[in-house]
């Protein structure tokens, strides 16, 4: 039992002891009360008998067990004394009766002074266990057999009553730490019954909860870990308690899954003043930041509080990669720029050569067809950079043709007859090693688009009296075309230069300027859409083969 208990042990076995001595008291009391009854009535007869001479007085006072004591008795003993006092106190009382101790003994007196000759009945006062031993002595050891049993049922109820609170308090605590209580069993009756009925409903809701929220949590980490955004979550001791993996990749770095402080993981300067100021002002902040690591990387950075609470103050780190977007703009930027230059140089030449015309050069016949050749030739470079930005601008959308049969070896010669005329003022000799069965399930738009500009790239910058070869064969489920020219060549450090928009290898723009510097752009992209594989080899002063990859649907 606990000290508690023990207290209220000891304090019902003191009540208990109390009940029995106010219980002897009270039955001392009604003892007392009938034996003054008697007494009073038996001064009453003695009264009657002292006037009886020959009546046997002394037989009747020891039948009675009274002692008759007469207040001018010379005896002074001590019980005479007691008796001569009474007398002196109440000397104008008639018949009265009154208690006192004498030698350490209490005393029941009946004074009769009503009419001579006076007199007063002495007799010891009776007590409960002086007048009936036996039946004390009994009730004593009933009271005391009860009293044991009645303690002895509270110290084995409180025993039995703490063995189980202990055991709910166990429940308690394993509820609190995820385990499985111990089952019990109450009656209906017991007075820990609704507490255990609720532990249990309790422990059922708390598994409840716990598989609710573990279900909440892994969406919630399935959710972080697949969004876009880098998310990273620092505690008050600038800990990181949450991250996802873009966080990692945005950081180029691998954050550990444990608690670590979060400079470990950010090395900007620019972020982790943000995250300070957030902790020290309790304020959200948002910049646009370049993260200081290998690669360049732009970052829309958010450092959000969670709480203001200090001891629970949270900082959520929130990163969103502009970096392609960024580079798109760039792209934009640059290919607007581009195109106003290739613009600006056939529309000059145009411009000028008309002028002229107009100034008075048309009146000389040679002069006049040189001029108007050249604005012809102009026009017409201006129609196929036209025609090729308007392809670019087609790439961008969502491509809707079908994928249908095509004659790999007609799609060839279709192209090559329409650069017939370009074919013949270089002299170029061709050769196509093509089986004319070959046939492929592809978007017919786009792979002639690629034939197309791969045929006129190898045929504008090829030098006059060159070869042209193009070559293709089916090599496991995908067809690989090869088309060798036998041009300037590209050097070998601008070859993974060649397939951006409006490059051109200065060596061959100095005597070829009838290109647009989008044709190998356009290639390559459409070959990525196709799920294809461009590439090229060259070599300076020999020739340049570009090798085009396509699966067979």
């Amino acid at each position: 039992m606990t000290k508690h208990d023990q207290f209220r042990f000891y304090k019902l076995a003191t009540i208990l002891v109390a009940i029995y001595i106010a219980l002897m008291i009270l039955v001392n009391l009604v003892i007392v009360q009938q034996q003054a009854a008697m007494l009073k009535e038996r001064g009453a007869d003695y009264a009657l008998i002292i006037k009886q001479p020959h009546f046997d007085r002394q037989k009747w006072l020891r039948q009675n067990k009274l002692q008759v004591l007469m207040p001018q008795s010379p005896n002074r003993t001590k019980l005479q004394k007691a008796v001569t006092d009474i007398i002196d106190r109440n000397h104008s009382a008639t018949n009265f009766s009154t208690r006192q101790t004498v030698n350490k003994q209490p005393y029941l007196f009946y004074a009769h002074q009503t009419d001579q000759p006076n007199f007063v009945l002495a007799v010891p006062q009776q007590r409960f266990w002086h007048t009936l031993p036996k039946i004390a002595l009994f009730v004593t050891i009933i009271y005391l057999m009860g009293s044991c049993l009645f303690l002895y049922e509270f110290w084995r109820q409180r025993h039995h009553f703490f063995d189980h609170l202990k055991v709910l308090v166990a429940n308690i605590h394993h509820i609190r730490h995820k385990e499985v209580p111990e089952p019990i069993i109450f009656k209906k009756d017991a007075s820990l019954y609704v507490l255990a009925q609720e532990i249990n409903k309790l422990n059922g809701d708390m598994r409840f909860m716990r598989q609710k929220i573990a279900m909440q949590q892994g969406s919630f980490d399935r959710l972080i870990d697949h969004l876009p955004v880098g998310v990273m979550v620092i505690n008050e001791n600038r800990e990181v308690v949450l991250h996802n993996e873009a966080m990692g990749t945005l950081l180029e770095t691998k954050i550990a899954a444990d608690k670590h402080p979060y400079i470990d993981d950010i090395k900007t300067y620019e972020l982790t003043r943000m995250i300070e100021h957030t902790f020290r002002y309790r304020k959200s902040h948002h910049q646009e930041i370049q993260l200081i690591q290998k690669q360049e990387r732009f970052v829309d950075a958010n450092v959000v509080q969670l709480n203001t609470v200090k001891s629970k103050f949270q900082a959520l780190v929130i990163l969103y990669d502009l970096t392609e977007g960024r580079r798109v703009e760039r792209m934009q930027l640059d290919f607007v720029r581009n195109v106003s230059h290739e613009l600006k140089t056939p529309v000059t030449a145009i411009t000028g050569f008309a002028e002229t015309l107009l100034a008075g050069a048309a009146e000389e016949p040679a002069t006049q067809k040189q001029f108007l050749q050249i604005i012809y030739d102009e026009s017409t470079r201006l129609t196929a950079l036209i025609q090729d930005i308007l392809a670019l601008s087609h790439l961008d959308r969502k491509d809707q043709s079908q994928d249908q049969l095509v004659n790999v070896y007609e799609l060839v010669q279709a192209n090559l007859e329409l650069m017939q005329q370009k074919i013949r003022q270089k002299q170029l000799h061709v050769s196509v090693d093509i089986s004319k069965t070959l046939q492929i399930k592809i978007s017919k738009m786009k792979f002639n688009q690629i034939l197309k500009n791969l045929i006129a790239n190898g045929i504008t910058y090829n030098k006059s009296n060159g070869s042209l070869v193009i070559t293709a064969q089916v090599e496991k489920e995908q067809i690989r075309m090869h088309i060798v020219d036998s041009g300037l060549g590209i050097p070998s450090d601008l070859q993974s230069r060649i397939f951006e928009r409006f490059y051109r290898v200065d060596q061959a723009r100095a005597t070829h300027k009838s290109g647009t510097g989008l044709g190998l752009a356009i290639a390559s992209e459409l070959t990525v859409s196709l799920e294809g594989e461009l590439t090229v080899d060259s070599q300076l002063g020999v020739g340049s083969e570009f090798i085009l990859k396509l699966p067979i649907v």
